[in-house]
């Protein structure tokens, strides 16, 4: 029965948030972030995001997913201290790298 337990704790979603955090574009223009929180979805966990991107006439927000697998949330116990942190520094290279067309910019598969 035990067992049971500790398998439905796994699958409670994570709280963490990137609300409010402020990361960079390529052209080192601002990306304030706007996260929901984290859903079960499949064996894992995902929240969807809004990444600003300045623009000629203003700011317009851009969609991301973040996608959290079992094995990562696990590791992450393990090894990482604030996961926030950890999260923030893979979405962080991942604007860097990212060059952005239309309203979407994917999923992020965090690791």
């Amino acid at each position: 029965m035990i067992w049971d337990q500790d398998a439905e704790l796994v699958k409670d979603p994570p709280v963490w948030s990137l609300t409010g955090r402020m990361c960079l574009w390529a052209d080192r223009s601002p990306a304030h972030v706007q996260q929901e929180r984290f859903r079960l979805m499949g064996a894992g966990w995902e929240a969807y995001a809004s990444v600003s991107r300045s623009t000629q006439s203003g700011s317009k927000w851009l969609t991301i997913t973040l996608r959290l697998e079992p094995e990562v949330r696990a590791h992450w116990e393990q090894t990482v201290a604030d996961p926030v942190d950890h999260i923030y520094v893979q979405l962080s290279n991942y604007l860097l790298l990212r060059e952005w067309y239309d309203d979407d910019l994917g999923v992020l598969y965090l690791k």
